[in-house]
């Protein structure tokens, strides 16, 4: 796909875009799994200085990042490099990953997910949407450890550490959160 910054706006126009105040960001998908046969997710991130994402990785799904414009510094694995416009990196299944727009002005990129994950899909959206509703630690992870065990599940975004270890409590967390109807509750206030 060609990713050059005129055909990425045009793809954005009249899609919904998801603030999130705490990591400084804003996504719009640019096609979903279900507009790809499940092939790949494609977002558009504007990232404003300062703005970051905190160590994680993902299970199910690789990514592949390309620059559009300003610096963007990447973690992947224990490799730390500053990308600028026309910059890409990979990001491997179960590979601890990271960004940060380290400079002073805002950056944009283009995250490809494949494949296509319905789960991360709601489960961002979701996350976002209690961030801008003030439900969210510093560090972007929910306040509820309901709503964070069932935002790992749908999301596949895994913390490293001792939450690695962690994945039988998170599994009945997010057992008794569906009991009680907090995915229900999710999905209506910010997904519908």
């Amino acid at each position: 796909m060609e990713l050059a910054g005129g055909r990425i706006d045009a793809m954005r126009a009249g899609r919904p875009q998801h603030h999130n105040p705490v990591q400084r960001d804003t996504v719009t998908w640019l096609r979903t799994g279900a507009e790809t046969g499940g092939e790949l997710d494609l977002l558009h991130v504007e990232v404003e200085p300062g703005g970051e994402v905190l160590a994680h990785y993902h299970r199910r799904s690789a990514m592949r990042l390309h620059v559009l414009e300003g610096t963007l510094r990447v973690q992947v694995g224990h490799v730390v490099r500053d990308l600028g416009a026309g910059g890409q990196v990979e990001v491997p299944e179960e590979h601890l990953f990271r960004w940060k727009n380290p400079s002073g002005a805002p950056a944009r990129f283009v995250v490809e997910v494949r494949p296509a994950h319905e789960g991360f899909e709601k489960g961002l959206v979701a996350l976002y949407g209690l961030a801008r509703d003030g439900r969210v630690r510093r560090d972007g992870r929910p306040r509820s450890p309901l709503r964070t065990a069932l935002l790992v599940e749908w999301t596949d975004i895994n913390l490293p550490g001792i939450h690695r270890w962690l994945g039988p409590v998170r599994r009945v967390l997010a057992g008794i959160a569906r009991r009680r109807g907090i995915d229900r509750e999710l999905e209506q206030r910010y997904c519908a």
